[in-house]
C-alpha cells in the first residue's frame, strides 16, 4: 500500500466541507468512485474508519476528526509558500548525510514534499554510519545531516525533525498479540535484537536501563544488523523484536507483524535530529528553513510517522 498523496487529504477536506461524497466529487471534478478511493486509501493508511454514513449525509467519527486535523495541517503546510533556496542554491545539489532510520524512513518524504515547490533543487541523500556523518560534517562535505539520538537538549545548529520510540513486535499469530501483557511477560520470550554498532542498539540498551532490565537475564535468540532483517525473523516466529515504531507500523500495515502494547514499562521517545554544516558557503538554506517550519508545526510528530494524537 502506497503512502497518501496531497490529493487524498484534499478529497477528505472537501467531503467534510460538503458532507457528501457526490457533492465533493462534483466540486473536485471527479467521479464519486474515484473520491471514495481517496478516502479508502486514508482509512487503510491510518487503520481507522473516517466517516459514518447516514440518510442525512456523511459525518466524521472520533478517529476521523483526528485524521481531519492531520489533513488540514498537511494541506496548509504544502499550500503555503515554501522556503526556496537562494539564487546560488538554485539548480545545485544539496548533500545530506543520514543514518539508517532517518535516511530510509523520514527524509525521503520531506525531500519529496520540498521539491514540489522547488523542482530545480536536487538532493544527494547518503545513508552512512554516524561516525562518518560526524567526520563529513567537520570536513564540510555535507550540507545537512540527520541521525537519531536520545531526547534531550539541542545544540544551536540542530533541530528535532521527528520523534519516535521503540516498540515490541511479534508474529501475527503470537499469543501475546491477543492480550495486553506486562513487560515481564514479554521479556520472558526469546528476543531478536541488533548487532552492536547499529544506531538502534544504543536505544535498546537505554530502554533496558530505564526499565531496570538486566541484559544478561534476557534470552537473546539472535542479533541482526538492521530492522528489516529483524522484521522478517519476527514474522517467521523466531522471537519477539524491539523495533523503531515508524518501521513497526509500516510492517504491521503490510500484515507482516503485530505491535505488542504492554500495560507497563517506560517507552521514552528518541529524537531524529537534523544538523547544519558549519560551512559559511553551505547550500540547503531553503531546505533548512523548511525543516525548521516542519519541526515547529508538528512538534516532532510527523504525519508520515503515523502518529494520530499529536496536534
Amino acid at each position: 500500500m502506497s503512502d497518501p498523496r496531497i490529493s487524498d487529504f484534499m478529497a477528505l477536506l472537501e467531503v467534510v466541507k460538503t458532507s457528501s461524497f457526490s457533492g465533493a466529487a462534483k466540486s473536485l471534478k471527479t467521479s464519486p468512485v474515484n473520491l471514495l478511493n481517496h478516502i479508502n486509501k486514508l482509512e487503510a493508511y491510518f487503520q481507522v474508519e473516517i466517516f459514518t454514513r447516514t440518510n442525512r449525509g456523511v459525518f466524521l467519527t472520533k478517529d476521523g476528526e483526528r485524521v481531519l486535523e492531520v489533513s488540514k495541517a498537511i494541506v496548509d503546510l504544502l499550500a503555503a509558500p515554501q522556503p526556496s533556496g537562494s539564487k546560488s542554491e538554485e539548480r545545485t545539489i544539496i548533500t545530506v548525510g543520514a543514518s539508517h532510520i532517518p535516511g530510509q524512513y523520514v527524509l525521503p518524504c520531506l525531500i519529496s514534499n520540498y521539491q514540489l515547490s522547488n523542482p530545480s533543487i536536487r538532493f544527494d541523500l547518503r545513508i552512512i554510519p554516524y561516525d562518518a556523518i560526524v567526520s563529513q560534517l567537520k570536513e564540510g562535505t555535507l550540507d545537512l545531516a540527520s541521525f537519531v539520538r536520545r531526547a534531550g537538549k539541542l545544540h544551536p545548529d540542530e533541530i528535532e525533525v521527528a520523534k519516535d520510540r521503540l516498540v515490541f513486535v511479534a508474529s501475527t499469530k503470537h499469543e501475546l498479540t491477543r492480550r495486553e501483557p506486562g513487560l515481564l511477560d514479554v521479556l520472558r520470550q526469546p528476543l531478536i535484537l541488533y548487532e552492536d554498532g547499529y544506531e538502534a542498539s544504543d536505544l535498546v540498551q537505554h530502554f533496558f536501563e530505564c526499565n531496570d532490565v538486566e541484559p544478561k537475564e534476557i534470552d537473546v535468540r539472535m542479533r541482526l544488523p538492521e530492522p528489516e532483517g529483524l522484521i522478517i525473523a519476527v514474522s517467521e516466529g523466531l522471537g519477539l523484536g524491539l523495533c523503531p515504531e515508524i518501521i513497526a507500523k509500516k510492517s504491521e500495515r503490510a500484515g507482516m507483524i503485530r505491535i505488542i502494547q504492554t500495560k507497563d514499562g517506560s517507552y521514552e521517545p528518541y529524537s531524529i535530529i537534523a544538523k547544519r554544516s558549519n560551512r559559511t558557503d553551505s547550500g540547503g538554506d531553503g531546505f533548512w528553513l523548511y525543516l525548521s517550519r516542519i519541526s515547529h508545526r508538528f512538534k516532532g510528530n510527523l504525519p508520515c510517522m503515523l502518529k494520530m494524537l499529536y496536534l
